[in-house]
């Protein structure tokens, strides 16, 4: 009689708190560095996100990427859910998770809780920006929404160009004094003073940083108020109906997104400025990719005013799972399973 040896294939499972015992910030952007240019140096894949109606009005958002970097093949896929009636439920509305393949053999390496690692890489993505376009001497960061991704906008950019100073403009009281008690778990004795302005333009007035995380319909200040000089990270506005930068600010700005195609689809700042014609087309626009393999310059002058976008594309979250994975099995964190 014959016995057939079964194989064991073993993933890991991930929670959030291990996936914050594996990546920095700092290591975050580098992982962003890296992602970006592989996608424009064409060793990576990032298709259109699908979208799924679900019961109750939700949503499931599919965002699959293939990575392909110094030796590595990683295929990712993730899955965010919006479930509009679920703090009925005494649920969160958005669920995210991250699956990770090896590209090679097709095996499942990893599943991540994908919550934290979404918020990493959004504020990685501007950290990143910041570091290629932001001048030398900028330390003062007016902040616009103090929603769940702000506390990541103020990190990354804190970790690139130390700040001495955080400008809040916000609505929400409650969420004002969570962002703050956030920001100084985060940052610890590194924090700067956090203080909320009375309008954007007492927030802006000097301010060489400017960080837009908001879900606004309508232009959050107007270029008379920007700062010569200012580099301004816009990560909300991710339908085209939204829009937080005007169309005035975006005519006298360099423009940098994270991809064009994506960009054209999603980036409703951007899409507005186009259909009235106060923009140039999107072949004028660089991506970062460009210039993380210095295709194109950085900033060019003192007083030139840049604009990152970022709608978010599934690369980020490939190459930031990679990390985390690597990162994980060397420090033994999570949980084996045989799937």
């Amino acid at each position: 009689m014959t016995h057939t040896k079964e194989i064991c294939f073993l993933a890991l499972i991930l929670s959030r708190a291990d996936i914050q015992r594996c990546l920095s910030m700092a290591e975050a952007i580098e992982a962003m560095r890296s992602a970006f240019g592989a996608l424009s140096g064409g060793q990576a894949q990032a298709p259109q996100r699908m979208g799924v109606s679900l019961s109750e009005q939700g949503t499931a958002l599919l965002m699959p990427s293939l990575l392909q970097t110094m030796g590595q093949h990683a295929f990712g896929l993730k899955v965010v859910t919006f479930m509009p009636r679920n703090p009925l439920r005494n649920l969160p509305r958005i669920f995210a998770t991250v699956l990770l393949l090896d590209a090679t053999t097709g095996k499942t390496q990893a599943i991540l809780e994908g919550g934290w690692l979404t918020a990493m890489r959004t504020g990685a993505v501007s950290g990143l920006a910041t570091s290629l376009l932001a001048r030398q001497d900028s330390d003062i960061l007016a902040l616009f929404g103090a929603g769940v991704q702000a506390p990541m906008q103020v990190l990354a950019i804190h970790t690139v160009r130390p700040l001495r100073e955080v400008r809040v403009v916000n609505r929400n009281d409650e969420h004002y004094q969570q962002l703050v008690t956030n920001l100084h778990a985060l940052l610890g004795p590194t924090c700067p003073p956090i203080h909320r302005a009375a309008s954007a333009s007492e927030a802006l007035e000097g301010a060489l940083l400017v960080a837009c995380a908001t879900s606004a319909a309508a232009p959050l200040f107007r270029w008379s108020e920007v700062t010569p000089g200012a580099h301004i990270n816009a990560i909300g506005a991710f339908t085209p109906e939204m829009c937080e930068v005007d169309a005035e600010t975006l005519a006298h700005a360099r423009i940098v997104v994270d991809e064009r195609e994506s960009a054209l689809v999603e980036a409703g700042d951007l899409i507005q400025a186009l259909a009235t014609g106060r923009i140039t087309g999107s072949e004028t626009w660089i991506e970062l990719g460009e210039l993380v393999r210095e295709v194109q310059p950085g900033r060019q002058e003192q007083e030139e005013v840049t604009f990152f976008k970022s709608v978010g594309i599934a690369v980020q979250d490939v190459a930031v799972a990679l990390r985390v994975y690597s990162r994980a099995r060397e420090l033994g964190i999570g949980i084996d399973v045989d799937i």
